[in-house]
């Protein structure tokens, strides 16, 4: 399947998806353990065999990406975990309190702003290729 059928396919089912799989905060930590993890570790040994020093971290809410070159910061990147209230209406009367009306994503952020990405239905492969985009804008932009 082409990259823009896959992404219109998952776009639909996010849309119609049950509210307990968007509103589980399980279902993204589960995604930075399996996906966001090991794609950050595996992005490090590169980079360690091209001659930076990486350091990788991860938490409950968030894993994240530094590479250092000559003892300073060269590049970071983080995918945190958010939780957001649903929007079914413009101005509600009153503010709701269940869970239910909250779903969770996983955003991909730089140091210095966010991506503005949800990046919780990437594949591995597709996340390090964000993440090595990222790191070229971000040298070439510094250089």
């Amino acid at each position: 399947m082409s990259h823009w059928k896959k992404r219109l396919h998952t776009l639909m089912g996010e849309l119609e998806g049950t509210p307990a799989a968007r509103s589980d905060p399980r279902r993204v930590r589960t995604y930075l353990v399996d996906v966001v993890v090991p794609a950050f570790e595996e992005l490090a040994e590169e980079l360690q065999d091209q001659g930076r020093d990486v350091e990788v971290e991860h938490g409950d809410r968030r894993a994240s990406l530094r590479v250092l070159h000559e003892g300073q910061e060269e590049f970071f990147f983080e995918v945190k975990v958010h939780p957001y209230r649903k929007r079914d209406f413009l101005f509600p009367a009153i503010v709701l309190k269940d869970r239910e009306d909250i779903t969770y994503r996983a955003e991909a952020h730089l140091r210095d702003r966010p991506l503005r990405c949800d990046v919780t239905e990437l594949t591995r492969e597709e996340l390090l290729e964000l993440v090595v985009r990222e790191y070229e804008r971000h040298l070439k932009w510094h250089l």
